[in-house]
C-alpha cells in the first residue's frame, strides 16, 4: 500500500492543491452542471451542442396505436386455425377470409397466394391485391 496524500504532504502549507484549491468546488468552476450557460459555455457546445432549447414532445399513449399488420404467407400457413376460430370460411375452392374480425389493419405481400381467398381487410399494400388477385382471388378493403 503507497502512501497517502496526507502524509506525502504535511509540512506544507496547502497540500499541493493551492491557496484556494482545498475549499468547495472552486478550482474546477463548480459542482456538476454549474455554470454551463456562463463560464463553462464553450466546453458545453463542443461536447453537447442541442443540450440548450427545445426538445419535442411525447404523444399520449392513448393516441398512439401500432397497427397491426400481417402477410399473405401468414393467411396461408394459418388457415385451419382461422377456419376454426370463425375468422375463415371455405366454399368450394375459395376461402373467405374477414381479417377485421381478427383485428388485423394491413395485408402486406410478403409469400405467395397458392389459395384462391376473398380477404376482407380496412387497408392493403398494393403488391398484396395483386399477388391476391393473380391467384384468382379479391381484396375488399373498408
Amino acid at each position: 500500500m503507497g502512501k497517502k496524500k496526507t502524509k506525502k504532504h504535511r509540512g506544507s502549507r496547502t497540500h499541493g492543491r493551492g491557496i484556494k484549491g482545498g475549499r468547495g468546488a472552486g478550482e474546477r468552476g463548480g459542482r456538476g452542471k454549474a455554470g454551463l450557460q456562463k463560464h463553462k459555455y464553450i466546453s458545453t457546445m463542443k461536447e453537447d451542442p442541442n443540450y440548450f432549447g427545445p426538445k419535442g414532445f411525447s404523444r399520449p399513449q392513448s393516441l398512439v396505436k401500432e397497427p397491426k399488420i400481417i402477410n399473405i404467407y401468414d393467411i396461408e400457413m394459418n388457415m385451419d386455425e382461422f377456419i376454426e376460430m370463425g375468422i375463415a370460411k371455405k366454399e368450394g375452392s375459395i376461402y373467405h377470409v374477414d381479417l377485421s374480425k381478427a383485428g388485423y389493419d394491413k395485408l402486406l405481400g410478403g409469400g405467395k397466394a397458392r389459395y384462391q381467398m376473398k380477404i376482407t381487410i380496412p387497408s392493403s399494400s398494393e403488391r398484396a391485391i395483386v399477388k391476391v388477385q393473380e391467384s384468382g382471388g379479391e381484396v375488399i378493403t373498408k
